[in-house]
């Protein structure tokens, strides 16, 4: 009778570390994917993207050399403060389902 307890307790085991290494590694992909997103999505991305292209057939002069820059401070302060609180978030939620499945596991 305690063989079969001892071997279900293991699978039981192997099982929790499978899953554990199964959640690390969504959690890794999660963040290289984020990293991407935001990336392609930064404000300063998608501005530079529509003003390389309008400012192709246009004449630069100072105006607009001097636009261009407060745009892309602008965009870059707003960005990064964007993606801060973003991350924040993320990691607090990340934080959350970590103790969640800490709790469920350790029952």
């Amino acid at each position: 009778m305690m063989k079969t307890t001892n071997k279900y307790s293991g699978n039981i085991e192997k099982e929790k570390l499978r899953l554990r290494v199964k959640q690390l590694e969504l959690e890794k992909q999660i963040r290289k994917e984020w990293e991407d997103v935001k990336a392609g999505l930064s404000l300063s991305n998608l501005f530079a993207n529509r003003t390389s292209a309008h400012n192709a057939n246009d004449e630069k002069g100072f105006f607009s050399e001097a636009f261009n820059y407060g745009i892309k401070y602008f965009t870059n302060r707003v960005s990064g403060f964007a993606s801060e609180k973003i991350e924040s978030g993320m990691k607090k939620g990340i934080d959350k389902l970590k103790d969640k499945l800490k709790t469920v596991f350790t029952r």
